[in-house]
């Protein structure tokens, strides 16, 4: 019996509940249309009781057509003071080990950055239960992972100030990197997160983004 299990991004971001699930389910007919759709991206292959397969999503063409898939940015030097001043906050913070060192940060932004698509009281306790180990430092460590990557600059050209979003990937539907990009990309996630994300539609994993006066507006995965 073949199973659709989720790997390690998307488990993470339902745990957040961030994210709809795609219907999982078992199957024993190998020939079935999702199966085939699964062999379309990962080549022939057969689908044995020891393999995890990934469900395909019905609306992933939509999805990745929504995607800006905004140019990698690597220069620190040219971004604004107010956007580097909260990223090294962030980092500093994350480098700490403590999920306290969050908070100053939190209370210094005009409203509580969006850590969750659902209502959060108390953001730093929202850190701790939302890592792994109940301290926070599992998420602070992926912090540090994502604001090391390049960045991608996002004019909304309403009025709104530029949003600058770590890793750059996340404004991305994934299908058209090239080999410097997917070394970026797997620093962060696996090469079985990206096939899967591909499937989904694209990047729904963790991303940060401070906006052009330095306001940290949100730590967050899923859609």
């Amino acid at each position: 019996m073949a199973k659709l299990l989720a790997p390690s991004a998307l488990t993470m971001a339902l745990c957040l509940g961030a994210l709809t699930a795609p219907a999982f389910a078992t199957t024993t007919d190998n020939s079935s249309p999702a199966n085939s759709d699964i062999s379309s991206q990962f080549g022939d292959q057969d689908v044995t009781d020891d393999q995890i397969i990934i469900p395909p999503n019905e609306n992933a063409d939509a999805r990745a057509a929504a995607y800006d898939n905004l140019d990698p940015q690597r220069d620190l030097a040219i971004l604004p003071s107010t956007v580097a001043k909260t990223r090294d906050q962030l980092m500093d913070a994350a480098r700490s080990g403590d999920v306290e060192k969050f908070r100053p940060i939190i209370d210094a932004q005009p409203e509580v950055p969006q850590l969750s698509f659902g209502v959060v009281d108390q953001p730093i306790q929202y850190l701790r239960d939302s890592s792994n180990d109940g301290e926070g430092l599992e998420l602070m460590a992926i912090m540090l992972e994502l604001l090391e990557a390049p960045y991608a600059v996002q004019d909304f050209g309403d009025g709104r100030p530029k949003m600058f979003v770590w890793p750059a990937y996340a404004t991305h539907n994934l299908q058209e990197l090239n080999p410097q990009e997917l070394v970026e990309v797997y620093k962060i996630v696996s090469h079985l997160d990206v096939e899967e994300m591909r499937l989904y539609g694209g990047w729904y994993f963790f991303r940060v983004g401070i906006d052009e006066n330095g306001v940290w507006r949100f730590f967050v995965a899923g859609d």
